[in-house]
């Protein structure tokens, strides 16, 4: 029976570059996008923006990866659910793109509030898909207890609160990156570098964890 070593391996791996990289990305950009002369800013420190946004691309081709390297373990518990989440990660991929190659418009004449907003409410929109997809995510991995179901449970309720945030940003009710948007941000981010380091030093076996299957 597969032990599904190698594709867990690389998910955790890109877990951890799709975090590192977004957490990073945003200290760079966050600060330029927030100056009171964005342009200026940006054009004496154009490299260390340039940076920037790499990471971002960088961040969004890892969310793709992850859904890439856990398709078929997901697929072997519901088809289904497995082609959902692939969708909504190629989703926020291709919004993380956008909101990555929006900043460039910072790099010509247009005026820069408008690649700002354009970059927020894309980054925001990537947040929200994510949130939906850990909705379908966590309860694949809970109930045919891929990983420990304290991983599991924690993940879930750490997507719930990353949805609230992020309908709560949406409707104007809080800033981004406010403390409360923070609060509610934090737990999923710390679940994904758990499962990450699960997945990577223990991975997924369907043998030993007694799980039956279409295919068992």
């Amino acid at each position: 029976m597969r032990t599904y070593r190698t594709e867990s391996t690389i998910a955790g791996v890109l877990f951890i570059v799709a975090t590192a990289a977004t957490m990073a990305g945003l200290s760079i950009i966050e600060p330029l996008l927030e100056a009171p002369d964005t342009a200026l800013r940006i054009a004496q420190d154009r490299n260390l923006f340039v940076t920037g946004v790499l990471l971002e691309v960088i961040s969004a081709l890892a969310s793709a990866g992850i859904a890439i390297a856990l398709y078929s373990i997901l697929g072997r518990c519901v088809k289904g659910l497995a082609v959902a989440y692939l969708g909504l990660r190629l989703l926020e991929a291709g919004l993380s793109l956008l909101a990555a190659t929006s900043l460039l418009l910072l790099l010509t004449p247009i005026d820069a509030s408008i690649a700002i907003t354009l970059h927020h409410w894309a980054f925001v929109m990537v947040l929200l898909v994510f949130s939906i997809g850990t909705l379908i995510f966590y309860p694949v991995l809970f109930h045919f207890r891929l990983v420990p179901r304290i991983l599991s449970l924690w993940g879930l309720a750490g997507g719930v609160m990353l949805l609230v945030s992020c309908l709560l940003i949406l409707f104007g009710w809080i800033d981004m990156e406010s403390g409360t948007d923070t609060l509610l941000s934090l737990p999923i981010w710390i679940n994904e570098m758990a499962l990450a380091l699960w997945l990577i030093f223990r991975g997924i076996d369907f043998e030993t964890a007694g799980i039956r299957t279409k295919e068992t």
